[in-house]
């Protein structure tokens, strides 16, 4: 059966996964806690890709309050609040993130009051990741 994700939302989400085992490399040096906790968010994000067994329900453009809040950040949190947020919600992204600069950390903090999607947070932190310095 089709997922009831639309296909732009798996290719976004496939995308991550991607990235981040593109930044696997890159990471054989980290320590232990580190490897394991970027493991477990790849595995957190590779749930949502999972098909549903549910029938697909009918294209509408309502979404409901929890499946809107599973996949977003609450929106309008100062840089402070969106840090705890991202280190509860995304510790393998909190943990990059941590290794930024103040601008970088700023780039992301924009990033995620233009879009409060995780997805959107997370590929803003791969692409300055990526970035050269």
């Amino acid at each position: 059966m089709l997922s009831s994700i639309p296909p732009s939302e798996v290719a976004v989400r496939s995308g991550l996964i991607g990235l981040l085992l593109l930044a696997a490399p890159f990471l054989l040096g980290a320590d232990d806690a580190y490897l394991y906790e970027i493991e477990e968010e790849a595995k957190r994000q590779a749930t949502m890709l999972i098909v549903s067994p549910e029938p697909p329900r009918p294209a509408t453009t309502d979404v409901s309050p929890t499946e809107a809040a599973a996949d977003r950040l609450a929106p309008g949190l100062d840089q402070t609040a969106f840090e705890q947020a991202l280190r509860e919600t995304l510790p393998g992204t909190y943990t990059l993130y941590q290794q930024f600069d103040p601008p970088r950390k700023k780039q992301v903090y924009e990033a995620y009051q233009n879009d409060n999607r995780l997805a959107g947070v997370s590929e803003r932190v791969f692409q300055l990741l990526s970035a050269n310095p």
